[in-house]
């Protein structure tokens, strides 16, 4: 079973719960529209690293996540290895595993998205176990907090308190909802932000990305569509600011009828950063030739075959468009929020090429141009 499909059989069954703390905020301030002006820049990435080795204990998997620790190490979580999560020196090297498979302390599901506390440790966020889990740098577990209120598939910590801000699906009485709620350091739901109803297919198209800005603002994509909304860190108020664009290049959906759920339409906003002020987008589009790459059920392994990676850089408070880049790889940002990173099929064996980003172009200034 897929992670996809056990979100979807956990909301059938009732298994997500239905908000019951404060109401949804109302409605943003008017929105910035994003330009559809040629931006000044492009977005140049380097590589900087290659991560798997077919001798490794584990694989890179299909769609990792990583991370870099604040000892400059890296941590791949991939549901393919089991609960077991791997880390790599700065080098690139294998150094051990830390975790298992299974539901006791320590253990996991589906590890996804992993931070950075801000004393080191590591906040591991388990899909399927619905819970975020604090390790040291070295593995050892210091805390669990269920948040079995949302299927969260993103979140960021608090910066003022031990709560975290998350992102994904909740049910309720009017079906499927795309949520973004502030939850306590025990995991009670303290307040829910953005909240919107979705069908069933966007459970396979949306990410639900996070990010915090410069200013201290969380800021989530929003379903359906090129729309980003951010709100005080304090979590109780209305959105502060509203982002959109309807750039030609993106697919709102829905999918076309009969195609595989592993097709590339419609657009996924798969991650979010921000850097000098300015907030980096990255998507997945269709290639332009996917149907003659995809076979009925394409493997997943042949994501690079069939999607591209579009890059922008927004200037979020006016909607100036900075840079755009389109990349033939299905690339995203770590989730220290300071690489971007793609896995690339080589003899077989997946691995992970990370690349470092930055802005280039006549239209860029030197040296203060924003990067990763």
């Amino acid at each position: 079973m897929t992670v996809r499909d056990a979100i979807l059989a956990t909301l059938a069954g009732g298994g997500v719960l239905a908000f019951a703390g404060p109401p949804s905020a109302a409605a943003a301030q008017e929105a910035v529209s994003i330009s559809t002006e040629p931006p000044a820049c492009s977005v140049a990435l380097t590589e900087a690293l290659q991560l798997g080795r077919l001798d490794d204990p584990g694989t890179i998997g299909l769609r990792p996540e990583i991370t870099r620790t604040g000892d400059a190490e890296f941590i791949v979580a991939s549901v393919e290895n089991r609960g077991d999560l791997l880390v790599y020196d700065a080098e690139g090297r294998f150094l051990r595993t830390f975790g298992g498979a299974g539901q006791g302390p320590g253990e996991y599901r589906a590890p996804g998205r992993v931070r950075l506390g801000t004393d080191g440790s590591l906040l591991i966020l388990d899909i399927l176990n619905r819970r975020i889990t604090r390790v040291s740098a070295g593995g050892e577990v210091l805390r669990t907090v269920d948040v079995r209120g949302l299927q969260a598939l993103d979140f960021v910590p608090a910066e003022t308190a031990e709560g975290f801000f998350l992102s994904g699906f909740g049910g309720g009485p009017d079906g499927l909802t795309a949520v973004t709620d502030v939850v306590g350091g025990e995991g009670a739901a303290v307040a829910r932000l953005g909240s919107e109803p979705v069908d069933r297919w966007v459970v396979n198209f949306f990410r639900a990305p996070l990010a915090v800005d410069d200013l201290g603002r969380v800021w989530a994509a929003r379903p359906g569509g090129y729309r980003f909304e951010a709100w005080e860190t304090q979590g109780n108020g209305e959105p502060v600011l509203r982002l959109v664009g309807a750039p030609e290049w993106f697919d709102p959906g829905p999918p076309l009828p009969g195609a595989p759920i592993t097709a590339p339409a419609p657009s996924v906003v798969m991650s979010l950063r921000f850097a000098g002020g300015h907030m980096w987008i990255v998507t997945w589009v269709a290639d332009a030739n996917w149907r003659d790459n995809a076979d009925t059920n394409p493997a997943e392994l042949q994501l690079n075959r069939v999607l591209d990676t579009v890059l922008e850089v927004i200037d979020p408070a006016s909607g100036t468009l900075i840079a755009r880049t389109r990349h033939a790889e299905a690339l995203r940002i770590t989730g220290d929020e300071g690489l971007v990173f793609g896995v690339r099929e080589d003899d077989v064996v997946p691995r992970a090429i990370l690349y470092t980003a930055s802005l280039e172009g006549p239209g860029c200034r030197s040296p203060d141009r924003p990067h990763m």
